[in-house]
């Protein structure tokens, strides 16, 4: 039972860092590689105006959420704007240059110790033999709903339509009327909303470091491979899935009762991605064409 809630805990963490590749990577056909460090930007503001300024925990998770989404704005006019619309592959570039310089200043900034926004786990609730923290409930509960909101505002709304046809039908959209490149930078902010939630979660439940950055892309990224690359909700699911195969990797005796360090814990979306492309290259959870 532990494994299903330590799954669900993680799962939930990456599933908001990997609905926002998803989203850009379904409207905008790129790869974001600074992805884990916006998701840090959020984490770290927060850490800040809580434990440093001493900001209440609402407002400084606010601040983080902002920080991000500012940031993440700078990342498309520098990193993405000029690009995309010339080669896919040259986004990966320039991502990949704006992730360095991140990764550079968070330990000028913050140092390279790890950090956690809140210092105690206010309070643990029984589950049968398993245990989870109020925070953790919290958190679990608001990715849920998050997530549910993100895909009614893409899939029930006029805005979601918008953008749709965008992706679909780019050249008829703009034919009427319809302003694509503000639709990709309301859809890249967005993403980086989410990934400085992500980066906030993650900090409350646990702790944030500068080396986290790039493992944390990996994982998200394996989730969309995973789930279908544009195809929110089966990244979504992906990502639990993921999560209970890295419990269970962990969490369960193998070889003569024998247990898998927790270090290896990391390569499992790695495992899930070679075979996932070696057999299903398309991801698990194909999407249908959707008309706008």
């Amino acid at each position: 039972m532990q494994l299903l809630i330590n799954a669900l805990i993680g799962g939930s963490f990456a599933a908001l860092l990997a609905g926002g590749l998803t989203l850009v990577y379904g409207v905008l056909r790129v790869f974001n590689i600074s992805h884990g460090q916006l998701a840090l930007v959020g984490g770290y503001t927060t850490w800040w105006l809580h434990q440093v300024a001493h900001v209440p925990l609402v407002p400084s998770i606010l601040g983080g959420v902002l920080t991000a989404a500012f940031v993440t704005w700078i990342c498309f006019e520098v990193a993405i704007a000029p690009f995309y619309r010339r080669h896919p592959f040259l986004p990966l570039v320039s991502t990949i240059a704006f992730s360095i310089i991140l990764d550079a200043f968070f330990p000028l900034l913050f140092g390279e110790s790890t950090k956690s926004i809140v210092n105690s786990s206010g309070g643990t609730m029984a589950i049968g033999d398993a245990l989870i923290t109020y925070h953790q409930l919290i958190l679990i509960a608001f990715t849920l709903v998050l997530l549910a909101c993100t895909g009614l505002i893409l899939f029930a709304t006029p805005f979601g339509r918008r953008v749709r046809a965008s992706v679909q039908q780019p050249e008829a959209a703009r034919s009427l009327g319809i302003a694509s490149g503000r639709l990709h930078r309301i859809v890249f902010i967005s993403s980086g909303v989410l990934a400085g939630l992500a980066g906030i979660y993650m900090g409350i439940d646990q702790n944030i470091s500068p080396a986290f950055s790039f493992p944390l892309t990996i994982r998200a990224y394996a989730a969309v491979i995973a789930g279908g690359k544009d195809n929110l909700w089966g990244t979504v699911l992906a990502a639990y899935i993921i999560s209970l195969l890295e419990q269970m990797a962990v969490g369960l005796p193998w070889w003569f009762g024998s247990y898998i360090p927790a270090g290896y814990q990391g390569s499992v979306a790695l495992v899930v991605v070679m075979v996932v492309l070696l057999f299903l290259p398309n991801g698990l959870f194909t999407p249908r064409s959707r008309t706008a």
